[in-house]
């Protein structure tokens, strides 16, 4: 697609009426992200979720091809300012894919959930550890996982008050979640 057809594709999209489905924003995706024009494919990206398309996989794999710093921009295809505050097209794309990749990276280190919880349990002075990073190198030795999914495990187990920063409720913790299990 030439850049005055992707124009007027992407103009087309300023019609409330105009209704796209995934593999045509993806498509419109892939041409933009092949010209580096990182604003319209912020644009298209930010129109797929405002019309409840739910980006897929490969969604994620063109928008990725703009994931760098080294990449130059351009400018080429004309995008309307709405005149509110946004994040630079650059930065909003690391910020797309970082969400994109912690999602999965997250998903996939919870596998590890309940053995690191059983270690935690077992060994409570870790619990009071309130330094993250030596307690993920402490989890990531002991349960030979890697310190990025001890770090996710952490976040999980933070959000879900597993881990508290007052002893007395760690303990309340240990006791609930031993209460849990019969």
């Amino acid at each position: 697609m030439d850049l005055s057809q992707l124009q007027f594709e992407i103009n087309k999209l300023y019609d409330s009426n105009h209704k796209l489905e995934l593999q045509d924003y993806n498509y419109l995706l892939h041409n933009t992200t092949l010209l580096k024009e990182m604003t319209a494919t912020v644009f298209i990206y930010d129109h797929m979720l405002n019309n409840n398309i739910k980006p897929d996989h490969n969604t994620y794999k063109l928008i990725n091809r703009l994931h760098s710093k080294t990449i130059l921009e351009n400018r080429n295809i004309f995008i309307k300012n709405d005149f509110k505050k946004k994040l630079n097209p650059r930065r909003r794309i690391h910020k797309i894919m970082k969400g994109y990749n912690y999602s999965d990276n997250y998903q996939n280190a919870l596998v590890h959930l309940d053995k690191v919880k059983k270690y935690l349990l077992e060994n409570p002075i870790n619990m009071k550890i309130n330094n993250r990073f030596k307690l993920a190198k402490n989890i990531s030795k002991n349960c030979k996982i890697s310190i990025r999914e001890s770090r996710y495990i952490i976040t999980n187990l933070k959000k879900t008050k597993f881990l508290k920063k007052n002893d007395n409720q760690n303990q309340n913790s240990i006791t609930d979640y031993f209460q849990s299990k019969k």
